[in-house]
Formats: C-alpha cells, structure tokens, sequence
C-alpha cells in the first residue's frame, strides 16, 4: 500500500512537472508571437527592415545643348560630330580619329534606388529628330520608347566601353542596370536635334555683361565664361534672368447699342434732301475742273495728309529688359576653379556625382573656348517637358530633369575678330588665307552676314574663298 501511494505521488509530481513545462513553453511562446507582429508594425528594434522600407527609385534625366545664337536647333546636326562608340550608330557625322574622344553634347537618364522589373521609358518631342540612342529601342515617328526594361543591381554589361573612352566613367557609376530585351547598360543615353531660335542678346557692361532674354521663359543659374588669359576665364553670374511676361487679352467691352443700323426709307424727306446735296457737290466739283482746266480757275494746293499712325504690336509695346550678369570675382579663373560654379549648381540641382562629372566633361569641352565668351544656363522646366517630354510607367519616387544649354556666338567681340579673318583671306601666305578660311568655316552662321559683305570685296581672292565658304554652308 505504501508502495502504491509513493508511486502515485511520483506520477502527479511527473505529470504537474510536464504540465508545468507546458504552460512555460506556451508563454514562451504567445511573447514570441507579439515580439514578432511588434516587429512586423515597426516597433522596437526593426531598423533594418524599415530602412529597406524607405529605400526610393530616382530617376535623374540631364540633357545638354548646344546652340549657335544664329542658329535655330538644339544639338543641330552641323554643330558637332559625333564621338559616341560605333555600336550606337548616330545619325551624325564621325568625328576624326584623333577627335573621337573628345566629350559632346548628349542627354543622360540613370536609375538609383530598389530593382524595378517591367518599367516603361517615352520620350517625345514635337519638332526635332532623334540622331543617336543606346540601349536600342523602339522609335515611332515623334518618340523613342524602351519598352519593358528590368532595373537590376548586377547584369553583365552588353557592350564594355574603353578605358579611354569619356564615357566610360558611366558604366563604372553606382547605377543599376538597364536591362532590356537583348541589351543591357548601365544607363541610357540620346542624342536630339529640337527646333529652338535662342533670342538672347549680350553686351559687355563696366563689370561684367549685358543680357537680354528675349523669350518668355526665364533663364536659370546662368554663367558667362570668358576667355582671359591663357587657360583662365573670367566668371559672371546671376541666378536668373526674367523674359517678357505674356500681355493678358482683354475681352472687348459689349457695347448697349444694337448691333443692327435702323433701317432708312429712300423717299423719306431727310433722303431726297440728302441726295439733292450730294448732286449739286457732284455738279459743282465737275465745273470747277472744268474752268481749272481752260485756266479761268487757279488750282488749289493739295492738303498735306497726315502720316499714318503706326500700329505698335506687342513686341515693340514690350520692351526686353536689360539685366547685369556681374563677375564673381575680379581675377581671372583656372579650369578647374571656373568648372567648380557650375558643380556647385549642378549639386544643388539634385544631381549625383556619375551625372556632375558627365556634365562637367561636356562644359569642359565647350564651354570653355579660348576664342569666345560663352553663356551657359539651365532651361525653365516647363520649357524643357514642353519642347521634350518625359514619360515613366510606373512613376519613380522621385525625377529631376535639368536641361543646359551651352550658347555659341554671343560674344560681341567676336564680330571684329570674324572681320579680321575675312580680311587674312586675301593674306599674301597661302597658309594664312587657309587658316582664315578654315575658321571662319568652323563658326558657320555666326560670320554668314559678314561673309555675304565681303562677296563685294575689291580683293578677288576674299570674294572667291568667301564664296566658297558661304557654299558650304547652304
């Protein structure tokens, strides 16, 4: 019996002990269960998946331009050749072999950010074409279209560009890749010709420049480089300068009166009388030239009429204001210190170190000449969705679009130094005059007005070179 019981206290001690065990495992686990959903809500130690969480797709679309203040297109075709690899095929003219590395003008889009599967890229224009464009896509009349690109953080590349080439630098950047159907690169990037006139006018003032902007849209973050001294520029610059705003129309005030003359009755005694008045003035006028005519009448001096008034249109209402671009600083510049402004503008513009270096390669080339001022400013952005719109199915977290054009041609000093070409064209070195004429045909439009007055010229020898010149450029 003793024995009986002491087993039986065993055995309720060994169940309780298990049951005990239970209830602890099941505690254990109910706090695990709220640990997990407090973590799942953002709750208490979940850092890295929240940070995850925040990560946003930007998208970053910089195009630059370059434009003569004669000409009338964007990146026109005769401007510059093309130094883009074989394989993007552009529609322009190779540059020389020892030329082919030298930046030039493109646009640029780049992803940063999570991968992205079966994303859409549209750009549209409604007058230009598009001469260049890599990875290949779909063009349809007034658009160029990726279709269906994957955004991945590793993919081998479809074409690796030279060490030596400028854009190398692209493909090495902390970008994802654009992986298409059968291409894949580490960016896109298009070449396009847009119709644009540029109407800005500049003149030099006491410490800096003159600009008028005669368009409606304002010009941003707008820089003036002149050549000074060897390898040193002179710097001006202003953040804005304004165009002309848009004139309301007003609606024209409706008049109370009717609209209808009241009718008149033709036998009417106003109507006889009126018409009896109007014959005798007839009679009387042709007798009067009658007796003038057998010289028993003088004839009468004709009244002087008054000029007519002219119609001031809009235009001329309107004046373009002239606004002061000052110099940032009295000395002239290096390269580097010079191309330093336009880092800090193109940072606060939101874009990152691999699309500020690609920038800056391009201001480089051709915005620092040693033989012209150049402006170089930032499009209005609604100027530049209209000229070139930009279309991204599903929509990025975040897009920043920055159109800068590089202005040729401006320099008013360049006049007199075009007029003293045309004048080394009739030089008596025949390598001075082929010198002269192959400047004068690298500034193109900017020296056509001057190489027309100079077809007039008594020197044969400049009337034939300039001749030949204005050819090619027809």
């Amino acid at each position: 019996m003793k024995q009986h019981l002491k087993s039986k206290k065993q055995y309720q001690n060994t169940f309780n002990s298990s049951d005990r065990r239970q209830q602890k495992a099941s505690l254990v686990g109910a706090v695990t269960t709220v640990i997990g959903l407090l973590c799942a809500c953002g709750v208490g130690g979940a850092d890295e998946p929240q940070a995850a969480s925040q990560e946003k797709l930007i998208v970053r679309d910089v195009s630059v331009f370059l434009v003569s203040a004669h000409g009338k297109k964007l990146n026109d075709a005769a401007l510059f050749r093309s130094t883009t690899p074989g394989f993007m095929q552009s529609r322009r003219l190779s540059a020389d072999a020892g030329e082919s590395d030298k930046p030039a003008p493109l646009g640029l889009i780049t992803f940063e950010g999570p991968p992205v599967k079966d994303i859409d890229v549209l750009l549209e224009f409604p007058s230009g074409r598009f001469l260049a464009h890599w990875p290949t896509a779909r063009i349809q009349s007034k658009r160029i279209y990726w279709r269906s690109q994957n955004l991945l953080t590793e993919s081998p590349l479809s074409m690796r560009l030279s060490e030596s080439s400028w854009l190398s630098p692209l493909q090495q950047a902390d970008r994802l890749y654009v992986n298409g159907i059968d291409k894949c690169d580490r960016f896109i990037l298009y070449d396009v010709e847009l119709d644009h006139n540029p109407r800005i006018t500049m003149t030099p003032a006491e410490n800096g420049f003159q600009i008028q902007n005669a368009d409606t849209y304002p010009l941003k973050a707008l820089t003036i480089m002149q050549p000074a001294k060897q390898n040193h520029w002179k710097v001006a610059a202003l953040e804005q300068v304004p165009g002309i705003k848009k004139e309301e129309k007003q609606p024209e005030a409706k008049s109370d009166q009717p609209a209808k003359a009241k009718p008149v009755d033709p036998l009417s005694e106003e109507s006889l009388k009126k018409k009896e008045k109007e014959a005798k003035a007839k009679a009387l006028q042709i007798l009067g030239k009658q007796l003038q005519a057998v010289g028993a009448l003088p004839k009468l001096a004709e009244a002087a009429t008054k000029p007519a008034e002219k119609k001031e249109t809009p235009a001329a209402k309107q004046k373009t204001p002239a606004v002061t671009v000052p110099y940032l600083e009295s000395a002239a510049l290096t390269r580097a210190e010079a191309l330093d402004v336009w880092r800090k503008q193109l940072v606060d513009l939101g874009l990152g170190t691999p699309e500020v270096e690609h920038v800056l390669r391009i201001l480089a080339e051709h915005a620092l000449r040693s033989d012209q001022a150049t402006i170089v400013y930032c499009l209005d952005e609604s100027y530049l969705d209209k000229i070139l719109p930009l279309e991204i199915t599903p929509f990025p977290d975040v897009i920043r679009r920055t159109g800068i054009v590089i202005l040729l041609d401006a320099d008013p000093a360049l006049l007199k130094r075009i007029d003293a070409l045309i004048t080394q064209l009739g030089h008596q070195r025949w390598a001075k005059r082929e010198a002269a004429q192959q400047a004068l045909e690298e500034y193109g439009k900017a020296a056509q007005a001057q190489l027309q007055k100079a077809t007039s010229n008594k020197d044969l020898e400049i009337v034939f070179r300039a001749e030949q010149i204005l050819s090619k450029l027809k």
